[in-house]
């Protein structure tokens, strides 16, 4: 497993096409209305994040945590967010300078890795956003106590996750309506993939996933010092995991 963030990156600059639209840059008319102010982002699946979740992020110092690929962090900026956004994938990273360069805006794009410390200093930002992504490394405590460190004291922190009853099931290849249950908790795909799947992820440019507790998410983001306000479930809106639940949970925190 060494140097597994580095492959996950890797695999994120050549993504599959099931993930396309987690890499899809934002179009010039969607920048345009949220600069006439529409705030419509997506934290997890297909809903949009509740509005009255954002405080008031003009001129406020906004972490976008491994939030690359053009989505999210050009409409923070177009509310006149002062935006820092992070990734460890040279494409995604690619693609925010892309759109900051079309639409002439200003921001500060950083390859890092969310596993290891980030290069800020303490209670730099007023609000952390960070969409799906805790289940690209293998501990995530490490990363919940680096964002209260840098987050100011009552900032907001956005972040959703995968279930972790979602890494049990693998398609039923078969008969694509039916999901196998295969995987015992907590799943390591370097450990309990088989040789067979984890060619396949490749050839598929899948990236690998390890699933995370309860305990891990919201347990680890109330002993790293966040005070849990409000969550939602969501989906991918179609998929074949739509037809048994939902897949994916938004959290919204405060630093106490």
């Amino acid at each position: 497993m060494n140097n597994y963030q580095e492959d996950i990156a890797k695999t994120w600059d050549n993504i599959n096409e099931c993930l396309i639209d987690k890499t899809k840059a934002i179009s010039h008319e969607d920048f345009m209305r949220a600069k006439a102010g529409e705030l419509e982002i997506s934290l997890a699946g297909i809903k949009t994040v509740p509005k009255e979740w954002f405080p008031n992020i003009k001129g406020k110092n906004i972490l976008a945590l491994a939030c690359g690929g053009g989505q999210q962090a050009p409409v923070f900026a177009a509310h006149g967010a002062n935006v820092t956004v992070t990734d460890f994938s040279d494409n995604q990273l690619a693609s925010e300078t892309y759109v900051a360069e079309r639409e002439k805006y200003d921001i500060n794009i950083v390859k890092a890795d969310m596993s290891k410390d980030f290069p800020f200093l303490n209670d730099t930002f007023d609000m952390i956003f960070n969409p799906i992504s805790n289940c690209y490394i293998e501990a995530i405590q490490p990363m919940w106590k680096e964002c209260a460190r840098v987050i100011r004291k009552n900032g907001v922190l956005m972040m959703a996750f995968v279930k972790e009853e979602h890494f049990m099931f693998e398609p039923d290849y078969k008969n694509e309506d039916y999901l196998i249950s295969r995987h015992s908790l907590p799943f390591n795909p370097y450990r309990d993939l088989s040789e067979e799947s984890k060619k396949k992820y490749a050839e598929e440019h899948r990236p690998f996933a390890f699933s995370h507790s309860l305990t891990e998410q919201i347990g680890g983001l109330i002993e790293a010092g966040f005070e849990i306000t409000n969550i939602y479930e969501d989906c991918d809106g179609g998929g074949l995991f739509d037809k048994y639940m939902n897949s994916y949970v938004a959290v919204r925190a405060i630093k106490k």
